[in-house]
């Protein structure tokens, strides 16, 4: 079955080639396809329905080849950033969604020097902004480019940092005064806050790998793997020196790409990918504000590889998008949790086979799920949940 190894980090243009997962849907405008059913899974004795369906059909963002997309909703849209391949070039784009599924022309924020850029769209207190990583002349260099709020770029791109390792990964959260990132380096990740015309401070994570960040008001939440432990810290506004976390998840196997949010109580709600039973699952933790890990449950109720999650919260209710391969080629699903992390309902099929990569953002009355697939470009679909 395919997975997702170290190897992919190194090379994602190569590892999704290895993957081999071609698109069984035909290529088509941007725009709105028909609705296509929603697929429930069993999620337990009492066979419940998903808690979740589909508001409409599939929004078609980009007919071209495209990978790692995220979603943002700012200004009563959906804006998606996602690196796309033409001809050649790689690029870093942007495009508006309208909640009736119109898909405005792509900007173009940067052409890329290196093969991956994993960009990452946050909203600040200036506008919308974009980040991103692209190759460098001495190894990587994040940057940012502030945007409209339709996705056209406005001013000039921004370097926020250089890392020497083989990805940087950069993870934003809005902060007061500026926005908080982070990102890979050689030993671990480093932590900074950009305010005004640059990076004002940065601490050091020591041997983190995959940090992940999520803020409410000036309350920020930091992820992050050191291979079998995963921590999870809280700050209230930068911290100053160095960050203490609280391990969640230690033992057999390994934790991967966290993605992590603050529900409306104050409590951190993080998913991950775990290899404790040898193939990727996903996992979900509760932490309190005081950092008391409050439960654990396994997301996904079928068996497959599953990987990619990504987490939103909905009140004290979390979502969590992910692929898993069910018997075949991959396909996006959505799962809904409680306060108590008791599932809430079953589990929805949002997309088609050989979907990857999901971002998912909260409007305060549906959920935005965006994906890329193989040869099909970038797909985005507004979800409504009970």
């Amino acid at each position: 079955m395919a997975r997702i190894s170290l190897m992919f980090w190194c090379g994602l243009g190569a590892a999704l080639g290895a993957l081999g997962c071609g698109s069984d849907e035909p290529v088509e405008p941007p725009g709105t396809k028909p609705p296509e059913p929603p697929v429930t899974v069993d999620a337990g004795p009492g066979g419940e329905e998903a808690a979740c369906a589909p508001l409409g059909g599939t929004v078609v963002v980009s007919q071209e080849d495209g990978i790692t997309p995220s979603l943002l909703w700012a200004n009563g849209s959906y804006l998606i950033a996602w690196q796309t391949r033409t001809g050649g070039t790689e690029e870093v784009r942007v495009a508006r969604i309208g909640t009736d599924g119109s898909v405005s022309p792509a900007h173009v924020v940067a052409t890329l020097v290196g093969s991956h850029a994993l960009p990452t769209l946050q909203a600040t207190s200036s506008g919308p902004m974009v980040t991103w990583e692209d190759t460098g002349p001495s190894g990587l260099v994040i940057q940012a480019h502030a945007l409209g709020a339709d996705g056209t770029p406005t001013g000039q791109p921004l370097q926020l940092g250089t890392s020497d390792a083989s990805e940087a990964r950069p993870a934003t959260a809005p902060m007061a005064g500026g926005i908080a990132v982070a990102w890979m380096e050689t030993p671990g990740a480093r932590l900074g806050l950009v305010s005004g015309g640059g990076m004002s401070s940065t601490t050091a994570l020591p041997g983190a790998r995959f940090p992940a960040l999520a803020s409410r008001g000036n309350e920020l939440a930091v992820a992050w793997s050191t291979g079998a432990e995963l921590s999870v810290a809280r700050t209230t506004g930068m911290p100053g020196g160095s960050v203490t976390g609280t391990v969640v998840r230690t033992g057999a196997g390994e934790a991967r790409l966290p993605s992590v949010a603050i529900d409306a109580s104050g409590a951190s709600l993080v998913a991950w990918e775990d290899t404790r039973e040898g193939s990727e699952r996903i996992y979900l933790t509760r932490v309190s504000p005081s950092g008391a890990k409050e439960g654990e449950v396994r997301v996904e109720d079928a068996e497959g590889s599953a990987n990619w999650p990504a987490v939103a919260v909905m009140g004290e209710r979390a979502a969590v998008a992910y692929y898993q391969f069910q018997e075949g080629p991959s396909s996006i699903f959505l799962s809904v949790f409680g306060p108590g992390l008791a599932r809430d309902g079953g589990t929805l099929r949002v997309s088609g086979k050989n979907a990857r990569f999901p971002a998912v953002a909260f409007t305060g009355s549906e959920l935005g799920v965006a994906w890329a697939e193989k040869d099909a470009g970038i797909r985005m679909r507004r979800v409504a949940c009970d």
